[in-house]
Parts: C-alpha cells; sequence; structure tokens
C-alpha cells in the first residue's frame, strides 16, 4: 500500500502513476482484510466500489490527455487547462474522490478506512494516514503538473478530447458523486449484501457523509498522531528551536555586559582572521635578526610583569603604576629601536593618563571581584587568543612584501618637499595632513563632550 503510493507519487509517466496508485489501492484492500473484523468488510467493499469508479475514469481521461497532447510524460505536460476544460474539470472531480474528498464517494470510503484502522490499532491509524497523504499528494500531481502552470512545449497541438472520449468518465464520476451525496443508494442493495457475503455478522449499517462530530471526521487520534511525528509536527517543532536558539542566542550575546560584548567582537575577529591565517598562510617563521641583548630582555620582561600586575592587582594606586610601568616600558621600546618621537609622545600620553586614572580614581570606591574563577579564565584565554593572533599577524606581515616599500620615497622626499628632516613629523603634518586632521577633530569632540558633561552637572547640581 505505501509502497505503491510512494512510487505513484514519484513516477513521470501519467499511466504509471496510475498503475503504482492502483497498487496502492490493492495493498489497501488486502489491508482491510487483514484486519478483517466488521467494519473492515465495509470500509473494503465501499473502498473497492470508490476506486473503480475513479480509477476508470481517471485511466480514461489518461488516454484522452495521451491522444489530445501527443505525450503523456508528467515533466512534458502544463497548461492544458485552456485548451481541455471539460477534461480537466472531470480530472478534478476524479483527483478529488482519489484524494478523499467531499462529495465524491471516495471521501466515504477513506473515512470507513479509518474507522476501520481505529477500532483495531494505533499502528494501522498510521498506515492508514500514510496511504491517504500520499493518495492526495498522487491525486494534485494529476492535476496540477498536465493542466496548470505555463504552457509546455508539447508533441503536437493540444485539442479538448471528443464527446465520446468524456462520456464513459462522466458517467462514471456522475455515479461517484451521486454515490458521495446518497449513499443510501449503494448500502443497501450491494454494500451489505458484499459484506454479510463474506462475514458471519448480520450487523445493519447505514453509509452517510455526515457522521456527526466523531473521532474519524474530527481525526483526533489521527491528528495526535500527526502532532507527534508527522511533517505538522516536524515544522512546529523546528520554529519552537529556532525561537529557544533566538533566546538562548540574546542572553549570551545581548545580555547587557559589556564583558561579554568584548568577547564576541573579539573572538568574530579571532576566529575567522586566526583560521585564514593559518590555513591559508601557514604559521609565520620569526624574522631574521641580531643576537637579543640582556637589557632588550629586561625590557620585555618589565613590560609582561606590569601588565600582569595589573591585571591581579586588588589596589587601585597599584594598578595605576603598574599601568604606568607598562607605558613606559613600550616608550623604552621605542626609543632603543630608533623613534625617539614615538618614545616622547608615549611618555606624555602616559603621564597624562596616571595622572586622570589617580585623580578619577580617589573619587570612586575601592575595587571588588565581580568574576568567577571560570570568568578570570575565559577572560585570560581571549585575551591570550587576541594578542596571539596580532603578533602572528605582525610577523607575517613582516615576511610578505607585495609592493615596493614607501619608506623609501618618505626618506628621499621629506626634506625636498616637506622642509624638514624629522621624517615622522613630516609625515604625519603633511604627507598624512587629513589622518592627523581628522584625530584633531576626533579629540576635540571628545572634549566638548567631556566640558558640556561637566557644565551639565553644575547646573543639575
Amino acid at each position: 500500500m505505501i509502497l505503491g503510493g510512494v512510487l505513484a507519487y514519484t513516477a513521470i509517466d501519467l499511466k504509471k502513476a496510475l498503475a503504482y496508485s492502483t497498487l496502492m489501492a490493492l495493498g489497501t484492500l488486502t489491508f482491510l482484510l487483514g484486519i478483517g473484523h466488521h467494519a473492515a468488510m465495509v470500509a473494503f467493499v465501499s473502498f473497492l466500489i470508490a476506486h473503480s469508479l475513479y480509477k476508470a475514469s481517471l485511466f480514461m481521461l489518461a488516454g484522452a490527455i495521451d491522444h489530445s497532447a501527443g505525450t503523456k510524460d508528467l515533466g512534458q505536460l502544463g497548461g492544458l487547462k485552456k485548451t481541455m476544460p471539460k477534461t480537466f474539470l472531470l480530472m478534478v472531480i476524479a483527483a478529488l474522490s482519489l484524494a478523499g474528498l467531499p462529495p465524491a464517494f471516495g471521501f466515504i470510503a477513506k473515512e470507513l478506512v479509518f474507522e476501520a484502522a481505529l477500532a483495531s490499532d494505533m499502528a494501522l491509524v498510521l498506515m492508514a494516514l500514510i496511504m491517504a497523504s500520499l493518495g492526495v499528494a498522487v491525486a494534485i500531481i494529476l492535476v496540477v503538473k498536465p493542466f496548470l502552470g505555463s504552457d509546455k512545449s508539447l508533441p503536437q497541438t493540444p485539442h479538448e478530447a471528443s464527446l465520446p472520449m468524456l462520456a464513459g468518465p462522466g458517467v462514471l464520476l456522475s455515479i461517484s458523486l451521486l454515490f458521495g451525496l446518497w449513499p443510501g443508494l449503494v448500502d443497501f442493495g450491494l454494500v451489505q449484501a458484499a459484506v454479510q457475503a463474506v462475514t458471519t455478522e448480520t450487523k445493519v449499517f447505514y453509509l452517510s457523509i455526515w457522521h456527526g462530530f466523531n473521532a474519524v471526521l474530527l481525526a483526533a487520534k489521527q491528528r495526535t498522531l500527526s502532532e507527534s511525528i508527522g511533517p505538522e509536527a516536524g515544522y512546529f517543532k523546528f520554529m519552537d528551536y529556532i525561537v529557544w536558539l533566538a533566546k538562548k542566542q540574546t542572553s549570551i550575546i545581548q545580555n547587557g555586559r559589556l564583558g561579554i560584548y568584548m568577547i564576541v567582537i573579539v573572538l568574530a575577529v579571532v576566529l575567522p582572521v586566526g583560521y585564514t591565517l593559518l590555513t591559508q598562510y601557514g604559521l609565520p617563521a620569526l624574522p631574521d635578526s641580531s643576537p637579543i641583548n640582556f637589557y632588550e630582555i629586561m625590557m620585555v620582561a618589565m613590560l609582561a610583569a606590569s601588565t600582569l600586575f595589573a591585571v591581579i592587582t586588588q589596589a587601585r594606586f597599584s594598578s595605576i603604576i603598574s599601568l604606568g610601568a607598562m607605558g613606559y616600558s613600550v616608550a623604552l621600546i621605542f626609543v632603543h629601536f630608533s623613534a625617539p618621537d614615538l618614545g616622547i609622545t608615549q611618555v606624555l600620553v602616559e603621564t597624562l593618563t596616571v595622572l586622570l586614572l589617580v585623580l578619577v580614581l580617589v573619587k570612586v570606591p575601592g575595587f571588588s571581584r565581580y568574576s568567577s574563577r571560570f570568568e578570570v579564565i575565559r577572560d585570560a584565554i581571549v585575551a591570550i587568543l587576541m594578542g596571539g593572533l596580532m603578533t602572528l599577524l605582525v610577523l607575517a606581515a613582516l615576511n610578505v612584501q607585495w609592493a615596493p616599500p614607501i619608506s623609501d620615497y618618505f626618506i628621499e622626499n621629506s626634506y625636498e618637499l616637506g622642509k624638514g628632516r624629522n621624517i615622522v613629523n613630516v609625515i604625519l603634518v603633511d604627507f598624512r595632513a587629513l589622518d592627523t586632521l581628522g584625530e584633531i577633530f576626533v579629540l576635540a569632540i571628545a572634549a566638548l563632550g567631556v566640558y558640556s558633561m561637566m557644565r551639565l552637572r553644575k547646573s543639575t547640581s
């Protein structure tokens, strides 16, 4: 039953799809015979009648389509509704019965199949549900692919089928509609006689298109089963997962904590850039240099020690002093490697920063430990990753030269064009004057902001 439905759904030949749907119907009949009780026998006879009416019509309509369009390939058919409206109407009625929709007699037959399964076992209800779903899918294909959509290039110009070709399916589908609207025409004279011939029970039953609000019509059990394992259940579970994932992501990334924001920003840089660097370039090699002197090691050691002490100390003034020592160590490195201008700038900035920090921290409460041990370790790992990435990028930049260096240009033209022998100053004032002007504007705007807040504080106080 299920295999026939799957094969019918995947078939590309119109008549082959109908043949496989017949296999599905034969499996359904065997399925009902296997259930065996009285309700199953009623469903068996009713389904056999409904199937004979719509399936014979479908085969004759498929022949009319093949005769008119010159092909029965579902991949080539399309847009026949315009040229074959009568055939389209009959195909819709037959598809309604195949799908088990009212007012065709196939609706009553499918309802009886579910009623027989409900009286047996929930596993059988699942099988009946799969069969019904495949029947709907095949019915949709039979209507949509040949008749709807855009016009296709067909082997011959399509035309409406002749009246004799449509008379057979027209009569059969009229009977199906008649039995669907007045099932009493068929239950006593045919269905009950056939059921009593194969069973020993003499129950009297009445076929009806409306059985009230029962379990079959409302599909209470089927719906419960569908909600737990069906495609609709999968859709809602997927939507619930998206909502859960959004809440988790928001609680982690947008939790109002600046530290988390910094970690996310840093990792968003470290992970893709680091992965690209290591996979596309490889681990950068250390540049060739002269032997490292003892005092150079001491400068780096002082820089590292002051940085570490600034991180772990709990005293405010000790942290300020260690930050100042770290800045002066950087200035010392600049001076040692022939950059006195940068060294002087670094000393001035560090001196001003230390003074400002001393003035500010006098007014604030003492340090408190808000981070757990896990958070401290996490922050340390993130910081090491960022520092390591920057180090690797600098080493990679030193080892890669895609174009001639611009330093030669500055050396040659700083005096002639900028009238200055201090190359760094000439670069900042002349060659990169707009950059320096932009930095001045940034500092000026920051100063205006500070001044405005000070004035606001005075006015409110």
